[in-house]
């Protein structure tokens, strides 16, 4: 009987981790105001979608990247992915004091990537931040940091910066360089802010499935499958009939930097059979038409193949990015604006698939 006791608490703890993390007990609190913060009006709209239950999206004043989502629960309240920096996270803690009074003491990773998980920084060490394994993984020791997609975003901000620059001292319509002085101003705001992020990993990790039951409230946990990365998870609650999804599923094209594009279609699958009516995306507006889905799906099959096809052809992965034509999606993804997938995309798959030989 204590044989068979050790070995079920066992495989508990290795569905769900509870780490006691030096460097989580060590983060800013919330109280401090990190650079990075100044902006003009509210820095996010949170449209409601059910009672307790906000998408909160970026309105351009402080630059956020990727979109949020609150949930009040009876008690407490639950953020799921908090952006790009310490900066955009802290402004987010400030206006949802708007909606609530109520305390922040979970917040969800739904994967690795700097848009959704920069932010973990100025959770004090009373606020569980829950994620896959893998993101926690790739969160600690710099490994998040070293990726291409990040640095590619870092060494990015300069130039941006110094591009509106010029651009505000060539304007000469009062409105549009008022427009071009607020973009530049979230812009030097976020290169301000990137130099004091420090990641911080999940102190708490699932490897399939969590529950959490916040009062009245159930909220399930869910990694269906790899796919945008290797440990997105899905938000579910059951009883609103509500998904977050991250970058899992948007509103639009996920990239394919660290992304599974053979396994994700079987992990959409997955998705499919959970009963929900909403979806809140981690970029774009939330939707219900559950057709997005099946329209990402082909397109996966489409990138998978072409990209593979031109590999074969010896095709270098950076010409193949530019050659490969999935225009006839168009109709039902409009963001494809015309022949061509990122560089990082099409190398991603020229690696899966060296890998797999």
């Amino acid at each position: 009987m204590r044989l068979v006791l050790t070995l079920v608490m066992a495989a508990l703890l290795g569905a769900v981790a509870i780490w006691h993390d030096p460097s989580a007990t060590s983060v800013a609190a919330q109280s401090r105001r990190p650079a990075g913060t100044v902006h003009n009006g509210d820095a996010f709209r949170f449209n409601k979608v059910a009672e307790g239950v906000y998408h909160a999206i970026g309105t351009g004043a402080l630059q956020v990247v990727g979109n949020s989502a609150v949930i009040v629960n009876d008690d407490d309240v639950m953020i799921v992915d908090d952006h790009v920096s310490p900066a955009a996270a802290w402004v987010l803690l400030e206006e949802v004091k708007k909606l609530t009074p109520k305390p922040v003491r979970y917040v969800v990773n739904t994967h690795f990537h700097f848009d959704h998980a920069h932010g973990n920084q100025v959770f004090g060490p009373d606020v569980e931040i829950i994620g896959h394994e893998f993101t926690r993984q790739m969160l600690l020791g710099g490994k998040s940091e070293a990726m291409p997609l990040f640095q590619n975003y870092l060494n990015g901000l300069p130039g941006t910066v110094e591009g509106l620059r010029k651009r505000v001292e060539a304007e000469t319509a009062p409105e549009a360089k008022a427009k071009l002085r607020a973009q530049l101003q979230a812009a030097e705001q976020n290169a301000a802010a990137q130099k004091e992020f420090r990641a911080v990993p999940p102190n708490v990790t699932l490897r399939t499935e969590m529950t959490l039951f916040r009062g009245s409230r159930e909220i399930q946990l869910r990694f269906l499958g790899r796919g945008h990365t290797g440990g997105d998870v899905v938000v579910f609650l059951p009883r609103e009939r509500i998904v977050m999804t991250g970058d899992f599923l948007t509103s639009g094209l996920s990239n394919l930097s660290d992304s599974y594009p053979d396994e994700w279609v079987a992990s959409l699958d997955a998705l499919k059979k959970l009963p929900f009516d909403t979806v809140l995306p981690g970029h774009g507006e939330a939707f219900t038409d559950k057709a997005k889905i099946d329209y990402f799906q082909a397109w996966l099959r489409d990138v998978w193949t072409e990209v593979g096809q031109l590999k074969k052809q010896g095709v270098s992965f950076e010409e193949a990015a530019k050659r490969v034509d999935l225009t006839r999606h168009k109709g039902n993804i409009p963001a494809i604006q015309g022949p061509g997938v990122p560089a990082i995309g099409a190398q991603r798959i020229y690696e899966l698939m060296d890998a797999s030989r």
